[in-house]
């Protein structure tokens, strides 16, 4: 594979920060090829059955408690305050544990993206375990505009729950997506790998920073200043 000029990878980035949303039992059983690693941070992706894209799983450590990770990824009304490239996020529906949501996403040298998605929770108090599963829903949401390229297969979901040894957090990302539009896949699947790290790392430091002091100031796992 050529190499990726930064600004081409940059042009989907916006597209997989924006989607906050397992998948759907869509992808081979194969094995996870680990793309990076560093401390408290794993990258790795899988093949899908009849398609060019990966399904990426980023795997983190933190010493946040996982209620507040969780209040960070449920709390959709702020992300465009800390996701970047997200122009406009729409709550069009909240029933308590499932939401509706249409976002327009700017994506740097390429058109926009629009989609809208269905995100259900599932919380168990008792364990500790936090869920978010996310698929597309542009049914439920506004019709196509010529401005935007339409995003229709989204697939995904985040857990977070205490680490085994009692020690912080262990938060899971799982994206499956097609960024559609004339961007090669090469690119975009190189893209939505970097992204789905960097958009982990933005979702804890959201946190950190709504958590206060302490966590500012505490080294996290990833190697990062909390």
């Amino acid at each position: 594979m050529p190499p990726v000029p930064r600004r081409g990878a940059g042009a989907v980035l916006g597209l997989v920060f924006a989607t906050l949303v397992g998948t759907a039992g869509i992808s081979s059983g194969a094995d996870w090829e680990k793309l990076s690693e560093k401390p408290g941070m794993t990258v790795e992706r899988r093949p899908v059955v009849g398609s060019s894209s990966f399904e990426i799983r980023v795997t983190a450590r933190s010493q946040l408690p996982a209620a507040a990770i969780f209040d960070t990824l449920w709390n959709h009304r702020d992300y465009t305050q800390f996701i970047p490239h997200l122009k406009r996020l729409d709550l069009l529906s909240d029933s308590g544990d499932e939401r509706i949501v249409y976002e327009q996403v700017a994506v740097p040298l390429a058109k926009d993206r629009d989609y809208t998605v269905r995100l259900q929770k599932r919380v168990d108090p008792s364990a500790q375990r936090y869920e978010i599963f996310f698929t597309n829903a542009n049914e439920a949401g506004p019709p196509p505009d010529s401005r935007y390229v339409r995003v229709w297969h989204i697939h995904g979901s985040w857990t977070v729950e205490p680490a085994s040894d009692g020690k912080g957090s262990l938060i899971r990302y799982d994206l499956l997506t097609d960024p559609g539009g004339a961007i090669p896949g090469w690119v975009a699947n190189l893209a939505q790998q970097e992204a789905a790290a960097a958009l982990v790392t933005a979702v804890l430091k959201r946190t950190r920073e709504s958590e206060g002091p302490y966590f500012r100031e505490a080294p996290d796992h990833t190697g990062q200043e909390q």
